[in-house]
Formats: C-alpha cells, sequence, structure tokens
C-alpha cells in the first residue's frame, strides 16, 4: 500500500508543480502587456517569477531524487546479486575455457576427389585453460546418431566430431589431425583406438600431457583439423560450432572459398547462453561489399554456457 500511495503523491506534486509553472508564465506575460499600469506589471511579474522559479527548481530537484533513488537501488541489488552469485560462479570460471578462439576455411574438393559432395572444413581452435588431465582425446564419430555424444564428456576431451555414417573415419581424406599443441609443444599422439557407438563406429585419438606441462596452472591448447561437410547440391549450407564447457571470451571467423560461389553469408548468435549479462557482443561480415560475403564474425566478450551454439549460413549459386 505504501508503494502506490507514493506514487499518487508523486503525481500530485508534479500536477502542482506544473499548475504553479502555468500561472507563473501567464502572469509574466501579463505583466509585460500591462505597460499603462507599472505597480500592476511590476508586482504580476515579481509574482510570475517566483512561481516559475519554484516549479521549476521543485521539478529538477524531484526529478534528481527519483534518479538518484533509483540508482542506489539499482547499484544495491547489483551488489546483493554479485554477493550471492559470486560463490557459485567462481567454480565455473576456474574450469572455463579463457581467450577461445575458431577458425574456419571452406573449400571445394579438387577435381577427382573420392567425396566430390563434401566440402573440406579446415578449422583451427584455441583457448587457455588452468589445468588439464593426463591425457586429452580427440574423438570422430561415423554415425548420424546424436547419443554417440554422450559417451565422450569431460574435460578428457578436446574435440567430439560428427561425420556421415556412410564415411570412414579411418580416412585421412574424411578426418585428419594436424596438430596438437599445448603452451606451444606438440603433444606425443598414441595409436588410435577403434570403438562403437550408437549408430555406427568412432576413431578415438589420444595425446599425452608433460607432466612438467602441468605443474603450473593456465596452459594455451591449440589444434588443428580437416575435415568433410556434405554440400551436395544443396543452395545452403549452415556451419555451426558448439561448446560443451563454460567459455569466456569466444571469437568465431568463418572464411568462404569463392569457387563455392557464395552470394550470400548470414552470421548468427541466436541460440547462445550467456552467463550473466550478455553487453559487447559483435555479429556481422567480416569485410564491406562486395566481399562481405566471403567472411564471417562472432565476438562474444561475455561468458556462455555449456551449449551455446554460433552458426554461419551461406547461400550460394548453384550451376
Amino acid at each position: 500500500m505504501a508503494r502506490p500511495r507514493e506514487q499518487q503523491l508523486r503525481k500530485i506534486l508534479v500536477l502542482v508543480n506544473v499548475l504553479a509553472l502555468t500561472i507563473g508564465m501567464v502572469s509574466v506575460v501579463a505583466a509585460s502587456l500591462m505597460t499603462h499600469q507599472q505597480v500592476l506589471a511590476t508586482v504580476l511579474s515579481l509574482i510570475g517569477g517566483a512561481f516559475v522559479s519554484a516549479a521549476v527548481v521543485t521539478l529538477a530537484i524531484g526529478s534528481l531524487t527519483v534518479r538518484e533513488t533509483t540508482e542506489q537501488v539499482d547499484s544495491a541489488v547489483l551488489r546483493g546479486m554479485q554477493d550471492v552469485l559470486g560463490p557459485v560462479r567462481d567454480p565455473l570460471f576456474a574450469g572455463a575455457l579463457s581467450a577461445y578462439r575458431y577458425d574456419c576455411l571452406l573449400t571445394v574438393p579438387p577435381p577427382g576427389d573420392a567425396h566430390p559432395d563434401y566440402l573440406y572444413q579446415n578449422f583451427r581452435i584455441s583457448y587457455r585453460v588452468e589445468t588439464l588431465p593426463k591425457t586429452v582425446g580427440i574423438v570422430c564419430m561415423a554415425s548420424n546418431d546424436d547419443a554417440c555424444l554422450t559417451g565422450y564428456t569431460g574435460p578428457d576431451w578436446l574435440l567430439r566430431w560428427m561425420i556421415d555414417d556412410t564415411l570412414d573415419p579411418d580416412d585421412p581424406e574424411v578426418f585428419t589431425i594436424g596438430a596438437v599443441r599445448v603452451d606451444n609443444r606438440e603433444l606425443e599422439r598414441k595409436p588410435p583406438v577403434h570403438e562403437p557407438v550408437a549408430g555406427g563406429k568412432a576413431r578415438i585419438h589420444q595425446f599425452s600431457v608433460p607432466s612438467d606441462a602441468r605443474v603450473t596452472p593456465g596452459h594455451l591448447v591449440e589444434l588443428s583439423i580437416t575435415a568433410r561437410k556434405y554440400i551436395g547440391n544443396d543452395r545452403r549450407v549452415r556451419i555451426q560450432a558448439q561448446v560443451f564447457r563454460h567459455v569466456t571470451d569466444a571469437e568465431y571467423r568463418l572464411t568462404v572459398d569463392p569457387a563455392l560461389k557464395p552470394v550470400r553469408l548470414a552470421v548468427s548468435a541466436s541460440e547462445v547462453s550467456p552467463l550473466g549479462a550478455a553487453h559487447g557482443g559483435s555479429v556481422r561480415s567480416t569485410f564491406p561489399a562486395p566481399f562481405g560475403n566471403l567472411a564471417g564474425l562472432v565476438q562474444l566478450p561475455f561468458p556462455l554456457q555449456p551449449g551455446s551454439v554460433m552458426a554461419f549460413t551461406i547461400d550460394r549459386e548453384i550451376g
């Protein structure tokens, strides 16, 4: 009940101030017109000036008070939320991937390629992480069933990649690991192993992280991959990247081979789930026309929750 009464009182005070301002202005105008009655004109001028000055000052102080009160309440709420959510966010950020960078190059297959209906998707991922396990892995799954992903979760896996179940994950023209580095050191690669997964099979690559590279906190992880993306006769190609851990300061770049004949490039971050306020993001084409359809950029300086998806959609010319 107190708040509605306060609001009603504020409205009454505003109306009174407006009325006083109106009376003051009318008095000043009337005084200026009464040139033949000096005394009355002087009195009206003084009264009008007083009304105008009082109304203006009261309105200004009233608006300033409301603004200051609002700012104080907002500040108190923000501090309270930070105090409550701080202990929750700190453990999340401790294991988050920071300075996350995803660079992708789409190229068309050369003449005589064994898979002419599939583009080459060349990408590089880098990020910083506080700690690393003794062994990290990359898995390529030949399956069309998303259930195959559930068995490969956690910080032990640097990348989980799905290809069509008609392709062979052992074919180097289908999936190739270029380099896996930690702090600019190439990791030792173990012989690949194979496992059955839902809807197909998986090829697993594991890499040993040196013990001296795990002594100090904070590590730069880099990996480069070449995979295949089906295109066939589709006029529209969608390239998406999904994060499976908390990520901060993410940047995604896509470059398109002109031989793909792109006529339009759309960049989207509509499926992003921020952790906190989402401010300062940028989603756009990288270059001005007529080269805006050859490269796209997504910059998200705020924290992202697992499951966030960044997408690039290319419309191309057929024939």
